[in-house]
């Protein structure tokens, strides 16, 4: 198969290099469709030392991000990762 410039047939907006007979989708909507394969950094915690939350307020912040009252979006389960890291860490 040759390389061809094709509109993505989803979002109708965005052109991409169809360069495998399997790449269907732009990238932006192949990833709205399959979360699980976007690639995010896991975060990485800053030592409990260097900043210290008192295990309470970080149970209640862990509560208020958590993804489940956001959606399930990136941003909360992100943040939520780093708390938990976090106090994994403080508890260690």
């Amino acid at each position: 198969m040759t390389d061809r410039l094709v509109t993505c047939p989803s979002c109708k907006t965005r052109t991409f290099t169809q360069d495998a007979p399997w790449k269907l989708l732009c990238v932006t909507c192949y990833l709205e469709r399959n979360p699980s394969k976007r690639r995010t950094p896991e975060p990485v915690p800053v030592a409990a030392s260097a900043c210290p939350v008192p295990p309470d307020m970080l149970r209640r912040l862990i509560q208020l991000c958590h993804p489940d009252r956001h959606a399930n979006s990136e941003a909360a389960t992100t943040a939520t990762r780093y708390l938990l890291a976090l106090r994994k860490e403080a508890r260690a």
